[in-house]
């Protein structure tokens, strides 16, 4: 069992919304859907302060029924594999369920290669690791899977620039040759060194360096696989700090038109969200230390205003990185361990 914070609740309504109408546009136009999950969790999770339980992301692809999906596909590592799939089974007999143990990075194209027959079916791909396990190779696998159709494979992306931050000292200490080779395998390329390098220089403040990041992710999947379009919507914990983006990415009109309002909707309510998860903290802390207060449930006072100038969504194309450009400087080297 896991639990996790109000985020990837939001995260999951995201989720439900958009596959509930991705299914719904296409019935009429595919007999047949995919859907992929590459870090398809744990059976049972909670809510982290309130203790209610939250279906993870392989439950709700299996409950859209308007119409459900044909063919789903789960990976895990090894060991939650197997109990994953036995709760699945369960729960939806009659479904083509697959869950594959292993490196999904490894396993997801070995099984597009099976669904080859099926690259016609309109598809979707969850991608939602917990750290950075996700790899370039995989985003490509899935892009190249309809290189014989109109349209890709749409990618629902979890990607942290402050993960990356956490591998890159800026004041002392060194980089480790793994976290490096973990970085490109990320990113596909080793340009993300130049960003890492300008902010060494101090060429960029550390809330440019993470938009830097985001935005070559962005760019590569929509210069290098030929997404036509990428959302990024912020996803923040209680404090407002921002711990990762949801990037979707799709070359279809109506999917783009659809996760505009999706995520639009949703970031309307996400700070409505992480007000309620800061006043039942409040709540359980004051009652722990017997604490009575002496304001209703209704006051904003003691949580504070939403900051100025705060965004969860607004949607701005990436642009070519400043450092592809020939005349650029290279930044300085960076000291490895």
């Amino acid at each position: 069992m896991r639990f996790w914070g109000y985020w990837t609740k939001g995260k999951l309504d995201i989720l439900q919304r958009y596959l509930d109408a991705f299914t719904t546009a296409t019935k009429n136009k595919a007999p047949k859907t995919i859907y992929i999950d590459a870090f398809a969790g744990d059976p049972e999770n909670r809510d982290r302060l309130t203790g209610e339980p939250i279906e993870g992301s392989a439950t709700l692809a299996l409950s859209v029924t308007d119409p459900p999906f044909t063919h789903l596909r789960f990976f895990e590592t090894a060991g939650k594999a197997e109990r994953l799939q036995t709760s699945l089974r369960k729960s939806f007999p009659d479904r083509d369920i697959k869950v594959l143990g292993g490196d999904c990075n490894e396993l997801i194209p070995q099984e597009l290669d099976r669904l080859r027959a099926l690259d016609w079916a309109p598809t979707f791909a969850f991608i939602d690791p917990n750290g950075m396990e996700a790899e370039w190779q995989t985003l490509e696998a899935l892009a190249h899977f309809k290189h014989r159709r109109r349209w890709k494979v749409e990618i629902f992306l979890l990607f942290s620039p402050r993960m990356l931050v956490r591998l890159l000292p800026v004041q002392g200490g060194a980089v480790y040759p793994a976290h490096t080779a973990k970085i490109d395998r990320l990113f596909g390329t080793q340009d993300w060194r130049q960003i890492y390098g300008a902010r060494l220089q101090q060429l960029i403040e550390p809330g440019q360096a993470l938009q830097e990041y985001l935005n070559l992710m962005r760019w590569r999947l929509e210069e290098i696989l030929g997404y036509e379009w990428t959302h990024p919507i912020e996803i923040r914990n209680e404090r407002g700090d921002t711990i990762y983006y949801m990037v979707f990415a799709t070359d279809h009109p109506v999917g783009d038109e659809i996760m505009r309002d999706v995520y639009a909707k949703a970031a309307e309510e996400f700070p409505k969200m992480r007000e309620e998860a800061r006043r039942f903290r409040k709540q359980q802390e004051d009652k722990q230390h017997g604490v009575q207060s002496l304001f209703g449930a209704e006051d904003q006072e003691l949580w504070g205003p939403i900051q100025p100038g705060e965004r969860f969504y607004e949607h701005e194309p990436p642009t070519e990185p400043w450092f592809l450009d020939p005349s650029a400087c290279s930044p300085r080297s960076f000291p490895t361990e």
